[in-house]
């Protein structure tokens, strides 16, 4: 089939005509809508609410996934210390219990600080109230820093073990935790392996609690000690370090700059290149997440001149079946789509990227499936039909068709969105949309509550509408006419008025007239 572009802009495909004007603007199109929130090149004036919306998404993954990463880690050396414990117990710590604990931390003896400071650690994953407030109030932080500073490194790296829990408690504990800064990043440089992971996972808790943490950890010299980290063999340290410069990236001031300078770069591509570990691949692709989110797009670039779209398509099959490590990957992929065309070029040239995407908007995980659909939907939202050319031929269109109508509507809506983007590509490509399975999805969008949905649904009618020509009569089989009058009678003017303007024109002012006996009857 010879597809071709309908020569019209992308963001002026979707426009609700009216023989009047509307008291209010003609609602944004499906199209402008989706690529408000993820599109961010396609729309320069909305980049701070693309930015924004992702990250709120993000901060729910990052933060699910940081509790996570946290718990094992905690119970890690927990079974390790403890090997009768067979699970967390509570702890119930009196005034007396922690004087106790103080008295054992100053004790002469090295073996009776060492147990007081394994049962710290242990006591910081639940914390009693008494403990809250040692670590608030009292000196629990000023004592850790003295075995933080003394030269023996069992003392040290127990103090350090405590400094990580304590930093991943409530602002208030990060705060304390703040003080221990100078003497976690030299950790970082030593030959110690485990002081080095557990100073990182110190220093990760810490950046992720806000901006100003992350600020204070840079000014302190802690990005090329923690890239310098990649360099090691020890896959859990690689993961630590991984962990610690994904929450140093984050947010809109993450200074990106100084982390090419220290050429995390080539350390980041080189394992993406040689390492099997789906763990440490995994780590890698969620410090990506954050570089690619840059709002210029100046660092995806360079990654993709450097070659980043093979390695990370090299990487899509074999994490497919691990659910939540490939969340990561996933994301990449998308913030790469989601730049300009020429991000998505890179993507759709490497031969295994489309036929593994199938595999990806397939996925049992559900947060996996829709990042999925969101890669998707970016990557049909670009202005180029000869791409949209190969999502046909690699068979997606009875998949999103399916999805769009037989799943979750969050789920449904993802997949309506790259539907959509493909339809408003010209007539060729609505008309060879399976309309007949469709519509009855697009008209429950219509006649649910969500506006989102219901602005989905209408953009969807009106191209049916204008541009196939039974369309028309599909739609009265399919008791289209309903749905109309009900997007009518909402309280949305917007919406009302789109929907208004579509019975207008395409079946008749009569239909008009009646619905509007009903709104005033309803006013």
């Amino acid at each position: 089939m010879d597809f071709t572009n309908n020569k019209k802009d992308l963001e002026n495909t979707f426009t609700f005509e009216s023989s009047s004007p509307p008291k209010q603007p003609a609602p944004p199109s499906p199209v402008e809508a989706h690529k408000a929130k993820y599109k961010r090149n396609s729309l320069p004036k909305n980049a701070e609410e693309a930015r924004q919306r992702r990250f709120e998404l993000d901060t729910q993954v990052r933060k699910k996934h940081r509790e996570q990463l946290i718990t094992t880690k905690r119970f890690k050396h927990n079974l390790e210390e403890y090997e009768e414990d067979e699970t967390e117990p509570e702890y119930t710590l009196s005034q007396k219990d922690i004087e106790k604990l103080k008295s054992g931390l100053n004790n002469v003896s090295r073996d009776a600080r060492l147990s007081s400071l394994q049962d710290l650690s242990k006591y910081l994953v639940d914390p009693s109230d008494t403990l809250k407030q040692f670590v608030i109030e009292g000196d629990c932080v000023e004592i850790l820093i003295k075995f933080l500073s003394s030269i023996d490194p069992a003392e040290q790296l127990q103090a350090t073990w405590c400094i990580t829990n304590i930093a991943a408690g409530p602002k208030e504990y990060v705060q304390k935790a703040l003080l221990a800064v100078p003497y976690l990043i030299p950790f970082l440089e030593r030959e110690n392996i485990s002081l080095q992971d557990q100073a990182a996972w110190a220093i990760g808790n810490i950046a992720i609690e806000s901006s100003e943490c992350r600020d204070l950890l840079r000014k302190n010299g802690v990005l090329i000690p923690l890239i310098n980290l990649l360099n090691s063999k020890d896959v859990n340290l690689i993961q630590t370090a991984c962990f610690a410069l994904s929450n140093l990236a984050r947010g809109p001031n993450a200074k990106l700059h100084e982390f090419f300078k220290a050429c995390i770069n080539k350390r980041l591509l080189q394992h993406l290149e040689t390492d099997e570990s789906f763990e440490v691949v995994s780590e890698v692709a969620w410090v990506l997440t954050y570089i690619t989110s840059d709002d210029d797009n100046k660092y995806t670039d360079q990654l993709l001149n450097e070659g980043i779209a093979p390695l990370l398509v090299k990487h899509m099959r074999p994490l497919l079946n691990h659910g939540p490590l490939s969340l990561p990957l996933v994301r990449t992929l998308g913030n790469i789509a989601s730049g300009p065309d020429t991000n998505t070029d890179h993507l759709i040239r490497q031969s295994d990227f489309l036929p593994s995407m199938i595999q990806y908007i397939q996925s049992d995980c559900r947060p996996v499936k829709k990042e999925s659909l969101w890669v998707m939907s970016n990557i049909t939202a670009t202005r180029r039909p000869e791409v949209l050319v190969k999502v046909f031929n690699a068979g997606f269109i009875p998949i999103l068709s399916n999805i769009a109508t037989h799943t979750n509507f969050d789920i449904r809506k993802e997949a309506a969105y790259s539907l959509v983007n493909i339809a408003s590509h010209g007539e060729e490509f609505m008309k060879s949309l399976p309309h007949q399975e469709l519509l009855p999805g697009f008209l429950e969008f219509i006649r649910s509550q969500d506006y989102d949905l219901i602005r989905l649904g209408l953009g969807y009618i009106e191209m049916l509408l204008s541009q196939v020509p039974e369309s028309k009569q599909l739609l009265e089989n399919m008791k289209g006419i309903d749905a109309l009058e009900t997007a009518i009678l909402i309280e949305d003017e917007s919406l009302r008025n789109a929907a208004s303007r579509l019975m207008d024109k395409y079946f008749g002012e009569e239909f008009s007239e009646q619905m509007q006996v009903q709104i005033e009857e309803t006013t």
